[in-house]
């Protein structure tokens, strides 16, 4: 193999394996442990990403974002509080449904952004994107007709998520006009502003105190070792995701790229089916089929708009991935 495949190889297998880690990591922690503590999560998570962009930075890797300060901070804040949303809602609904079905219903978040940007911004819908969203409807209603495990809870959790992310991307995309905001930049602000809030929540909505209390027994031991190492494993991947996605954008074109994390949700599902106990019936993998060929449709509609349409047109939003629960670590593709 040689030297500019590895280089190009690389970035791509460190981009889908974080992708895929993160994802399998916040199923386990949210809904394998006695507690299921998603301010707590976030909060490392958050934590984890600055940590080690700053500590990236320092040691030489190219990790660069722009200092925080009070006016950006200022402009940029209400935006971080609606990815906060974004991200718990995203927690809960992966706490009670399956990933497989979590991958199929965040695709509809796509037709939400997209029609809300047609509405904010004037940006068109094409036929092929229409055959796209058909598919999507289709997959989930097939995904909810085959959930033998159905959970209303998560049904709510995830319609809930389903609109806190449209709103948050559409949001960020007038608010970042404004503050000019590069690669890390989001990622710096998005973390370091929402990490106290989420220790407050934590503070406030968690049950600390059972929590200490349980796993003080001795017989817990092993229980608080396991959700310990998926807290730092979680923390690590939420760096890795902040990394490798404008690491894997530089080293290939912004069409393979966007290619990649419609590709990446097969392999979620395929690891997630594996992993974790949940019922796999033909029905549901029917529904992660048509839900992959919708994300594999709407990315192939997005890249011929955008060679199609004038420069400095509005197109519509990349597909949504499972990363982090939101796609705020992903830079900005021009």
């Amino acid at each position: 193999m040689s030297s500019s495949t590895l280089q190009t190889a690389i970035p791509i297998l460190a981009y889908c394996g974080s992708s895929i880690t993160m994802t399998l990591v916040n199923k386990l922690v949210l809904s394998h442990f006695q507690f299921h503590m998603v301010f707590f999560m976030l909060a490392v998570q958050a934590f984890g990403s600055v940590a080690l962009m700053v500590l990236a930075n320092r040691v030489g890797l190219n990790v660069k974002y722009r200092a925080m300060n009070m006016p950006d901070a200022k402009t940029w804040f209400p935006v971080a509080c609606s990815q906060a949303l974004m991200l718990y809602t995203g927690g809960k609904a992966l706490e009670y449904l399956n990933v497989p079905l979590f991958t199929v219903f965040k695709n509809l978040t796509i037709i939400a952004v997209a029609y809300g940007e047609k509405w904010v911004f004037s940006a068109a819908v094409t036929p092929l994107m229409l055959t796209s969203f058909g598919l999507m409807v289709l997959s989930s209603l097939v995904g909810a007709w085959n959930d033998i495990a159905f959970n209303g809870w998560g049904y709510f959790w995830m319609s809930s998520n389903c609109f806190a992310s449209a709103t948050f991307v559409i949001h960020m995309r007038k608010v970042i006009k404004q503050v000019n905001f590069k690669d890390f930049d989001t990622v710096y602000f998005n973390n370091l502003l929402t990490l106290p809030l989420y220790l407050v929540l934590s503070i406030i909505q968690e049950n600390w105190s059972g929590f200490f209390s349980y796993y003080s027994e001795k017989s817990n031991a092993d229980e608080l070792n396991s959700f310990v190492q998926g807290m730092l494993v979680s923390g690590i991947a939420a760096f890795a995701i902040s990394y490798c996605s404008p690491w894997c954008l530089r080293t290939t074109s912004s069409t393979t790229y966007s290619m990649i994390g419609a590709l990446n949700k097969l392999p979620i599902a395929l690891f997630a089916m594996l992993w974790f106990p949940d019922p796999i019936t033909a029905g549901g993998v029917l529904a992660v089929l048509l839900g992959f060929a919708a994300g594999l449709v709407y990315t192939h509609a997005k890249n011929v708009q955008k060679r199609d349409q004038p420069q400095g047109t509005q197109v519509l939003p990349q597909p949504i991935s499972m990363e982090r629960l939101d796609i705020s670590n992903r830079p900005n593709v021009k």
